[in-house]
């Protein structure tokens, strides 16, 4: 009889064996999952708080020699440029006013820079980026009350983003002495710049 028995049971028994190593199989690979999603929860919440940290980092920790002499020249060429456009372009006298103030700060502002970057072997632009090339073809199409009213905007958002950068180089630990002094004796007249120029703004109907 046990000889009869054989033979029937042994599948059985297989297919048990084998339904029950699937069902540990799958239940294996279930609690596999569940626990990689709080590890890939955890890395994206890393990566979040990277970019986070880099849009925090301040300026001053990534602004190089290079960078601000190279910001500081085009900036400081635009407010040139512009100035003389503007003394074309306006009949204001607040805004003529304004903008020869704008020539003759930045032209010995510039002088200085030029000085340094010689010294410290940094090589400035000789033209304007075609941010600052845009606004100025922008600005030469405008007369009048419309050409103050932009030209005042653009002053006040170019002193904003001066300042800025001015400060950060200012206390930036890898800038050089000279550069970095330049930055700090140069921050008032900036910060000068940008009141008046938020001011003549607001007048222009900004």
């Amino acid at each position: 009889m046990s000889a009869h028995l054989r033979p029937t049971l042994r599948p059985s028994i297989l297919l048990s064996v084998l339904l029950a190593s699937q069902a540990l199989a799958c239940a294996a690979l279930a609690q596999q999952t569940d626990e990689d999603r709080p590890r890939q929860s955890t890395l994206e919440r890393g990566r979040a708080i990277d970019r986070t940290r880099m849009t925090q980092t301040p300026l001053s920790r990534t602004v190089t020699p290079q960078s601000f002499a190279t910001q500081a020249a085009v900036v400081g060429q635009a407010e040139i440029e512009l100035g003389k456009l503007a003394l074309r372009q306006t009949q204001d006298p607040g805004v003529r006013t304004y903008a020869q103030r704008m020539v003759d700060d930045h032209q010995a502002a510039a002088a200085k820079l030029t000085k340094i970057a010689g010294e410290e072997q940094l090589e400035l632009p000789q033209a304007l980026d075609a941010e600052h090339q845009a606004l100025k073809e922008k600005l030469s199409e405008l007369r009048g009350a419309a050409f103050d009213r932009e030209y005042a905007k653009a002053m006040a958002k170019g002193h904003d983003h001066a300042v800025a950068l001015f400060e950060a180089a200012s206390q930036a630990a890898q800038m050089p002495s000279e550069l970095k002094e330049f930055a700090a004796a140069t921050l008032p007249t900036l910060k000068e710049h940008m009141a008046m120029a938020h001011e003549l703004h607001a007048k222009e109907g900004g």
